[in-house]
């Protein structure tokens, strides 16, 4: 029989030294997996919401401009007559050609003008992303009143 050395105080057997099981890789696999698809999820609920917000921002800024364009319009003028929808297409005057913004993509706008008595009109301008996930969530819509105060003009 041959006498063994013993092994110097500290060191480890050869076989714990093999490195890791073939259990333990897989382990780490799947939580590295289950880490990658949380990211990737929110990822993409990051970019939705990027779009939705362009699409929001530019809805605004549109409905702003048609809101000014009206305003710019002579009080008396025949294009202020009562009517239009904000909620549907009824052609003519009251919508406009979808704008497409750069980065943001179609902008549908709609207005309805309403009569509130001889010298006062209501005038409410809807605007919204066209893209499949942010019709509604892109909406903006922009109210005034304008009142006709000039003697001139046949208030």
């Amino acid at each position: 029989m041959r006498n063994r050395v013993p092994a110097p105080e500290g060191a480890q057997s050869q076989g714990s030294q093999a490195g890791f099981t073939l259990v333990e890789a897989l382990v780490a696999i799947v939580i590295l997996v289950f880490g990658l698809i949380a990211v990737t999820n929110l990822m993409l609920v990051a970019a939705s919401s990027n779009s939705v917000a362009n699409q929001s921002t530019a809805a605004a800024t549109i409905a702003a401009q048609r809101l000014e364009q009206l305003k710019a319009i002579p009080f008396g003028d025949v294009r202020l007559a009562p009517g239009g929808s904000v909620t549907s297409d009824l052609g003519g005057f009251f919508s406009s050609p979808d704008d497409i913004v750069p980065g943001a993509g179609q902008i549908h706008s709609r207005w309805e003008i309403v009569t509130i008595d001889p010298q006062v009109i209501f005038i409410r301008v809807r605007s919204e992303g066209t893209g499949a996930l942010s019709v509604s969530r892109s909406r903006a819509e922009f109210t005034t009143l304008r009142a006709c105060t000039s003697a001139a003009l046949g208030c």
